[in-house]
């Protein structure tokens, strides 16, 4: 038995279980000597200074240990899009750097955007200030180094194990600084990317939904009670069987029953940044999905998708 990978019409032979390592939150901040030395001495509180040397102990050893065939990082790569430099100008240089980095190793990688990933910085008076005004501009830097983001920073594959076919959703929910009096639900996706994501759900009726993102659905959202159109999206398909998320820098792992299906699973691995073995290795098979404790490949949930 092969899987098979299909991207834009063509196969590509891979193994007989599809592995995969998920990351999220690495936070790594490039050339941080052109920064704010205090913003930068701030950031240090949070170790968001090791973001790049964790990294990449991460790529040296974590994948060649778990023989995963690719590595999914759901979000806030680099602590921010933009910041203050030490003579005042803006400098927006992490995506290209963080591109760079990726071209050091040989294991394929694909990515959803977090909040930081579309984040300006200030530094003022003392304190951070930060906005996502600008996360156009942001959006165009990861699509214009970033391969995985070629078509844009919501995508979808396709990966065939056996008889059944995997269809990963990789969305980008990173834009979610909104007014206290702006009443909009987080996870948020705009209505382009929410009409795209149930053409997707909907695409066939053949396929396993895999939901990759950075902000998490809230643990205490039920399907009578008041909840994100994205999670209503989900909840409403009953081939998505799994949601992959961070934001939140913790290994919880929420399971939400749904009428009329047993449940809907969504796992949270903590962050990289602060600890190089928070990673999970995902197990897709035929006819289930494996997911190990953190920082193990001993299993801590076996998802039937029958």
């Amino acid at each position: 038995m092969v899987i098979l990978l299909l991207i834009s019409g063509n196969l590509m032979a891979q193994k007989d279980t599809l592995s995969i390592l998920h990351i999220t939150d690495l936070h790594v901040i490039f050339n941080q000597y052109a920064y704010d030395p205090a913003m930068m001495e701030y950031r240090k509180q949070k170790q968001y200074d090791q973001g790049e040397v964790r990294l990449r102990q991460f790529f040296q050893t974590a994948p060649q240990k778990t023989n995963c065939d690719m590595v999914v990082a759901t979000g806030d790569l680099v602590d921010f899009f933009e910041s203050e430099t030490v003579d005042g100008t803006m400098l927006d240089i992490q995506s290209e750097q963080f591109s760079r980095l990726l071209d050091d190793y040989h294991v394929p990688v694909f990515l959803t955007l977090g909040n930081h990933d579309i984040f300006s910085f200030d530094w003022e008076n003392g304190k951070l200030l930060h906005n996502q005004n600008f996360s156009n501009r942001a959006r165009a830097g990861w699509i214009r180094n970033l391969p995985c983001f070629r078509n844009g920073t919501y995508y979808s594959k396709l990966f065939k194990v056996g008889k059944t076919t995997y269809r990963f959703i990789f969305l980008d929910n990173s834009f979610y600084q909104f007014l206290p009096e702006d009443k909009t639900e987080v996870p948020y996706i705009d209505k382009s990317q929410l009409y795209w994501l149930n053409a997707q759900l909907h695409e066939s009726d053949e396929d396993v939904e895999i939901i990759w993102m950075h902000i998490p659905v809230k643990a205490n959202v039920t399907q009578a009670g008041e909840s994100s159109e994205l999670f209503s999206a989900l909840a409403q398909n009953p081939s998505t069987k799994l949601i992959l998320a961070g934001h939140q820098h913790k290994n919880v792992v929420t399971k939400f029953p749904l009428t009329g299906r047993k449940e809907l699973v969504q796992v949270q691995t903590g962050s990289l940044v602060q600890n190089t073995e928070d990673w999970r290795l995902i197990k897709f098979t035929e006819n289930t999905i494996l997911v190990s404790v953190p920082g193990k490949t001993k299993n801590e949930l076996v998802i039937p998708i029958r």
